[in-house]
């Protein structure tokens, strides 16, 4: 079997690449996420200009698909950069194809990774430690605990009747709003301070399909709007993404409240929580999902500077400028 390759914008994914990128997912569950779907790359790739996908082809067929950024030197980051929770090449189990020439034909020469699935293995070279797992609810004979219960009840009568709408995307402005405020309040870099941010939230609410849709849910208590939620879903899973809420509620727990109405809504298939140490994310979880992260490096200028750049990390004197340069980083990880 012999494998090709062949880079392509995303608006160049036609109906046929997208059935057989649709068809992998369906066949490896470790491809079910949102994240994997198509829609997300085309999505990413209508509010910036540096997204790419290389085709693998096996036998002239579709065999696989990597989807990515492109920066200057050809340093590679996953498609949504910061926002992106799950990453990875969508291929078939069977799929000849290898991480050398699949970088040679995306043209880069460092990929880094922090939330990598990889059911075939073929970055294991790569892989630089264990980046932890994303907790998930299976929706299937899931039960909630009572204590939400009291302050869902609690809600109600002190502000109002609780009501819930699955998809509300007029109430996105709010969501943005309130998670820049929280951002603030933390001292975390605000992802919706740059432009392609917010445009890409509001291209993914506007996707309405069977396989990949936008959701923007909402908790009310009476006329008032207590918590947003702005995530994605695919076939069988909704990724809890960007949750918010007023923060005069906050001794009612309305995001987790939000999150309960949620998951009884849809009854079936999963929600993904998301990496992160959260207390109600591990109080909540019924199973999760590993992550790999590490990076690629094929002889270059900008894998001669990472290296560099980690052998300055282990010299103290360094430690004060590289601190510095940690800050500036994580501010353009947006970019």
């Amino acid at each position: 079997m012999s494998a090709s390759y062949r880079l392509i914008a995303p608006h160049e994914i036609d109906a046929g690449l997208a059935a057989a990128w649709r068809s992998i997912q369906e066949r490896e569950p470790r491809f079910e996420s949102p994240y994997f779907c198509p829609e997300f790359t085309q999505a990413v790739g209508s509010v910036r200009d540096d997204v790419r996908v290389v085709v693998i082809e096996n036998d002239g067929r579709p065999a696989g698909f990597f989807p990515h950024q492109r920066a200057v030197w050809g340093r590679g980051s996953p498609v949504g950069g910061a926002l992106s929770d799950y990453h990875g090449v969508i291929a078939a189990p069977e799929a000849q194809w290898s991480v050398v020439e699949l970088m040679h034909a995306a043209r880069l020469s460092v990929w880094s990774f922090d939330h990598l699935v990889d059911p075939a293995g073929r970055f294991a070279p790569h892989v630089t430690a264990s980046a932890g797992a994303s907790p998930q609810i299976e929706l299937a004979g899931f039960a909630p605990p009572p204590d939400f219960a009291r302050k869902a009840r609690k809600l109600a009568r002190e502000v109002g009747e609780l009501s819930f709408s699955l998809h509300a995307p007029e109430n996105l402005g709010r969501m943005f709003v309130w998670k820049s405020e929280q951002y603030r309040r933390t001292g975390l870099t605000d992802a919706f301070g740059v432009r392609w941010t917010r445009a890409l939230l509001e291209e993914v609410m506007r996707v309405q399909r069977a396989g990949f849709a936008g959701t923007c849910s909402v908790l009310r208590a009476g006329d008032e709007v207590v918590a947003v939620h702005a995530g994605m879903r695919s076939r069988s899973v909704l990724h809890w993404w960007f949750p918010t809420y007023d923060a005069r509620y906050a001794a009612h727990s309305p995001g987790i409240i939000l999150l309960l109405r949620t998951a009884a809504t849809l009854g079936s298939g999963k929600i993904d929580l998301g990496k992160g140490d959260a207390r109600y994310k591990h109080s909540l979880m019924t199973g999760a999902a590993p992550l790999r992260e590490g990076c690629v490096e094929l002889p270059s200028l900008a894998a001669a500077a990472r290296r560099l750049r980690r052998l300055a990390e282990s010299r103290a004197e360094w430690q004060l400028p590289l601190r510095a340069l940690r800050r500036f980083e994580r501010a353009r990880r947006f970019n």
